[in-house]
């Protein structure tokens, strides 16, 4: 399965694989959330390299707890942490799978 739901300190950053299509991202803090901001950024760079990474936009920006559905063509996102020490959030970036008829 692509994405990711794991324990993140807000000293690193997580990148992976994605799908492209549309997902589900959450962050949840382990204790206070001290960090300025957690942004989940997908790579726009189209392959080449470096890559370029850009937010998936307000919605996928978080100050606080909270979840957000998104959706990118990217092949690799990041969740990146600015600011914060090292206390750990709860970060979930998962696939959503629409039922058709």
């Amino acid at each position: 399965m692509e994405g990711i739901s794991t324990l993140i300190s807000a000293v690193d950053t997580a990148a992976f694989s994605w799908h492209g299509g549309t997902g589900l991202y959450s962050v949840v803090s382990d204790a206070s959330f001290s960090a300025t901001k957690v942004t989940l950024e997908h790579d726009v760079s189209a392959g080449n390299e470096p890559a370029n990474w850009q937010s998936l936009g307000s919605d996928a920006e978080f100050t606080a707890n909270g979840q957000t559905l998104f959706t990118t063509g990217a092949t690799s996102l990041r969740v990146n942490f600015d600011g914060g020490g090292s206390e750990e959030y709860h970060v979930v970036v998962l696939p959503i799978y629409e039922k058709t008829a």
